[in-house]
């Protein structure tokens, strides 16, 4: 099957086409048909890596979450590209770019080694693979100068992003190149699409401005980058002006990891006693609250199941411990005559057996209990993959255990995934109509889909309000591993124009509005209280109805535009200039 060539620049096009096979290195140079030197490229992948690591939290970048935080992200997409497009073998570049991103996400998750040892290796190097199958993709589809390689950057990057946040291992939803920074602008777009259009944006800057060829298609993408800017697109939600805010107390505790993980009963009703003078001593001193809101898990002992409780009672002294803690809650309550939301486990279905108490199911619960003594509860649907759960091999006990063997020895995993999602329901006094609150808990703030599971019924947002409950003592001495679950969690109050409150156990606790704007916060490994009032807001985003419509049509024009590069790359022109195809 023989083609006319159009013109010999067409021809010079389709050779650029020629893959990897048969380059070699030169051992002076290492240059091949004007390709960058070695040292170019692992300079421009090492600045890549250096520039993603200053925009995250706890980088150089990050401690005020501007333009510059976003150019940095930005550069390491535009600088990474540059090293890919630019390179005399894929493999060059792909061996470094693995080796320096590695290197930045060993530094980033250093917090990972005081929970598991071998986790922290595992997940770093998982990390670090998602940019190098990004820069080879993009490497190989720019070889092709016909094809629009900015714009497929961009879907591409999106694909890759969405696959590692909500696809593979359950859900790794932290460090987005959407980083930590919101205006007016920004959020609307989030609005849309959700957490992935801000990062297509990025994506589309950083490969526009990193592309050595561009094609009409990538010069059209000016307009998409701009349109954010120059247009002013109003807010899908609004405050409602007429209704009063809610009142909330939110407790910041801050109870070591270790201390958590080895809790004794005397030191649980130390702590819990300890906490319940903090929270006293706030409310007399800030007058009337709505609610008030303790860290996920704070509350020792086998929770408030109505069986499980009655049968604590009826037991007596020998559990008393196992009884303490919802039980200085309950008596909490009925003082303060203010509902209280605490951060419980949840034993159902007890039984005594062979002398212990044995659940039929546990699960990790947010608690709501009012002064007239009835309880609502929220079992926690979305279990943390590797801290409560352990994907794929949970479905095999023996390959699960012996995983935690090998990568965290002692750990095992028993808690079991609330049945549905629910809201908790919360009247305050003088309001004239209750809140509806969506309680995720811990790890399922920072996964879009799971937070619009809790507050989207049928494509309508019904919840009020989203109050996240965290225990990030989990970080140790790392705040930036409590700022990377702040930033993760963030979106969610922009994506669903919901305020976000998150109450966490050695912090970061604060107040999120649907626009990003950060209301007020306490600082890390701190005990404090915080007082806020929460706005009321109504309407639906597109986000909300849709959910994530964006990544999901990205992953499909990847998928197909990588076909197409495929399909044109069979075809390569002969020692004549005409392009032939296989028979």
């Amino acid at each position: 099957m023989i083609f006319e060539a159009k013109s010999p620049a067409s021809s010079t096009m389709q050779a650029s086409d020629a893959p990897d096979q048969g380059q070699s290195d030169n051992a002076a140079s290492n240059t091949t048909d004007g390709a960058d030197p070695r040292w170019l490229t692992v300079s421009l992948v090492f600045a890549s890596a250096v520039f993603w690591w200053a925009a995250q939290p706890g980088g150089l970048l990050s401690v005020e979450w501007n333009a510059l935080g976003t150019f940095a992200q930005v550069a390491w997409v535009a600088l990474l590209l540059q090293a890919g497009i630019g390179a005399a073998r894929g493999r060059t570049v792909a061996w470094w770019t693995l080796i320096s991103f590695l290197a930045v996400w060993l530094i980033t998750l250093s917090w990972i080694r005081a929970v598991s040892v071998a986790g922290w290796p595992a997940l770093s190097l998982y990390s670090a693979a998602y940019p190098t199958i990004f820069v080879l993709l993009v490497r190989w589809v720019s070889r092709h100068q016909r094809m629009p390689t900015a714009v497929l950057a961009g879907l591409i990057g999106v694909s890759l992003e969405y696959i590692r946040t909500e696809v593979l291992f359950d859900a790794w939803p932290f460090h987005l190149i959407a980083g930590h920074w919101c205006d007016a602008e920004v959020a609307t777009l989030v609005q849309w699409g959700g957490v992935w259009a801000w990062c297509l944006l990025l994506f589309w800057t950083g490969a526009f401005i990193g592309m050595r060829h561009r094609t009409v298609w990538d010069w059209l993408l000016v307009l998409p980058l701009a349109l954010p800017w120059l247009v002013d697109v109003p807010s899908a939600v609004q405050r409602v002006s007429d209704s009063s805010p809610l009142r909330v107390l939110a407790v910041q505790t801050n109870l070591p990891q270790n201390n958590k993980m080895s809790w004794t009963h005397e030191q649980q009703a130390n702590d819990l006693q300890q906490f319940r003078a903090l929270t006293l001593a706030a409310l007399d001193q800030t007058g009337e609250v709505d609610l008030v809101v303790w860290p996920e898990t704070m509350v020792p002992g086998l929770g408030f199941d109505p069986d499980t409780m009655a049968l604590l009672d009826q037991l007596g002294d020998a559990v008393a411990p196992w009884r303490l803690g919802s039980a200085v809650v309950q008596q909490s309550v009925l003082q303060t005559g203010v509902p209280w939301l605490v951060g419980s486990p949840t034993w159902t279905g007890v039984e005594i057996i062979e002398d212990r108490l044995e659940p039929a199911r546990r699960y990790n619960s947010a608690v709501l209990v009012l002064p007239d003594g009835s309880l609502q509860r929220y079992d926690k649907i979305f279990l943390t993959p590797f801290g409560e759960t352990m994907p794929y091999a949970r479905h095999w006990k023996w390959l699960e255990e012996a995983v935690m063997d090998f990568g965290a020895a002692g750990m095992r995993f028993n808690l079991d995934a609330g049945m549905h999602p629910s809201q908790l329901t919360l009247t305050a006094p003088g309001a004239t109509e209750a809140w509806q609150v969506a309680v995720p808990i811990c790890f399922e703030d920072a996964v879009p889909s799971v937070v619009r599971r809790l507050a989207v019924t049928d494509g309508h947002t019904m919840a009020d309000v989203l109050i996240n409950i965290s225990n990030d003592g989990w970080f140790s001495d790392h705040d930036s591993g409590r700022r990377s679950h702040e930033a993760a969690a963030m979106w969610r109050a922009v994506e669903l124009g919901r305020p976000l409150l998150r109450v966490a156990n050695t912090g970061v606790t604060s107040l999120i509005l649907p626009d990003g704007t950060h209301v007020d916060s306490l600082p890390p490994r701190s005990e404090g209280t915080l007082v806020v009032e929460i706005p009321r807001f109504e309407g639906t985003t597109l986000y909300a109805r849709w959910g994530n419509w964006l990544p999901r049509s990205c992953i499909i024009f990847a998928f197909l535009g990588l076909l197409a590069r495929w399909w044109l790359g069979r075809f390569r022109p002969d020692s004549s200039g005409h392009l032939s195809s296989p028979a």
